[in-house]
């Protein structure tokens, strides 16, 4: 099993998380410490199970893994593409990127 350190702010250090594999999320960027279009964004999951996505915020959230947009719905959001989905887990939630 991969793993990947991401930082948790309530601990204030990083941890260990399962890799899951890497998306691209093509939309409107969103949040300071949210979402940017063009951006890859590491997907891992907890100790729980739960798939949660590594935002610009550098820490693991659990977003809509196909449509993240914000809770508020001060933006549309977007749409996150799989690039590295080694275990075949992503496509399951995501479309294949495929560059213009």
């Amino acid at each position: 099993m991969r793993t990947v350190e991401v930082f948790q702010c309530e601990l204030n250090r990083t941890i260990p998380l399962e890799y899951i594999g890497t998306s691209i999320y093509i939309g409107e960027s969103f949040g300071v410490d949210s979402f940017t279009s063009g951006k890859e964004y590491v997907i891992v999951k907890d100790d729980t199970g739960a798939l949660k996505v590594v935002d610009d915020s550098d820490e693991d959230y659990l977003w809509d893994l196909r449509y993240p947009r914000p809770w508020n719905g001060e933006s549309g959001g977007g749409e996150l593409f799989y690039v590295d989905d080694p275990m075949g887990v992503l496509c399951q939630y995501q479309r294949k990127y495929v560059p213009d």
